[in-house]
């Protein structure tokens, strides 16, 4: 049988999910159709769920990534009056590990939605009964939900206070990645582990209080928790940087299953290029496949998407 390496290693994403934990934990797998704050006044901040993770038997999107820039929000009020408000952030949320629920390692995608016009002023919203519309080329159907607009005006909610009165939500969103998938055929045998190993020219970069930011990074996407997930990075020899990653699977991984070694990868210099589109084009040096016997399986293709 495989051996499994990295039995104790905490998986990357993981380390995020915690963090996003506190937001949200009993929505997971479904979307709402009410916002979290049944009632709010113009210019205040509501919290909508958008969908499950792309992949669950319940979602409204076929995409890994949702971002606020894809989600424009409207808001219709009891008179019939309809204006745009704002999308503040958009992000994904799971329940606690080891919470009584079903599925508890599936996402819901959450909106923050602030009930302000582009220039950041409360808009002008009637009492009563009111409707927030939300629509994007990546939900599968527009949402359409309920709330109440309350009388007087409020102010964006600054989420501070958790750690230096620092506003938390900008850290949850998605960071800028490429995914990387899997697919082909294992001529029957279980996958038990992978072996890659990325390269990019960009080289570490060394921050001014002495850190060393990998100039690539790699991620475990959610999935079967049995699977581990280690990587680590170093320079190329021949210039820039390298990333290895070494995933395991000891029961095994069917055909239907190889979602399950796809990953992600980021990178901590994209906002320093002027076009990071295809930082990771060519980046994939080898992919290497063994089955639960450790011998190598032929017929497994790996591709690295664009960034997103």
């Amino acid at each position: 049988m495989v051996t499994n390496p990295v039995a104790n290693a905490l998986a990357r994403a993981w380390r995020r999910v915690l963090l996003a934990a506190l937001c949200l934990a009993a929505f997971s797998g479904c979307q709402s159709m009410a916002t979290l704050s049944m009632a709010a006044r113009s210019g205040d901040t509501v919290l909508v769920g958008l969908s499950g993770e792309a992949g669950e038997g319940i979602t409204n999107t076929t995409y890994e990534i949702l971002r606020a820039e894809d989600v424009s929000a409207s808001i219709t009020d009891s008179s019939g009056t309809t204006v745009n408000v704002t999308v503040r952030q958009v992000f994904r949320v799971y329940a606690d590990p080891t919470a009584n629920v079903f599925a508890a390692n599936k996402g819901q995608w959450l909106a923050v939605i602030d009930l302000v016009n582009g220039s950041g002023n409360p808009v002008p919203l009637s009492t009563g009964a009111a409707t927030l519309n939300l629509s994007s080329p990546k939900l599968i159907d527009n949402l359409a939900v309920d709330t109440t607009i309350l009388a007087g005006t409020g102010s964006p909610h600054p989420f501070t206070g958790i750690e230096n009165d620092l506003d938390k939500v900008p850290w949850l969103s998605p960071a800028e990645q490429a995914l990387v998938t899997v697919s082909g055929e294992t001529g029957g045998a279980l996958v038990g582990a992978v072996q890659y190993q990325f390269t990019v020219d960009a080289e570490p970069l060394v921050t001014n209080s002495g850190n060393i930011l990998s100039a690539i990074e790699g991620a475990k996407l959610v999935g079967r928790r049995d699977i581990s997930f280690m990587s680590w990075s170093n320079p190329n020899p021949g210039g820039g940087t390298d990333l290895h990653v070494v995933m395991t699977a000891p029961d095994g991984v069917r055909k239907n299953q190889l979602k399950n070694f796809d990953m992600a990868l980021l990178a901590g210099r994209l906002k320093r290029e002027d076009d990071p589109t295809n930082y990771f084009e060519g980046s994939l040096k080898s992919a290497l496949f063994y089955d639960t016997e450790g011998a190598l399986i032929s017929g497994l293709g790996v591709t690295v998407g664009e960034v997103e």
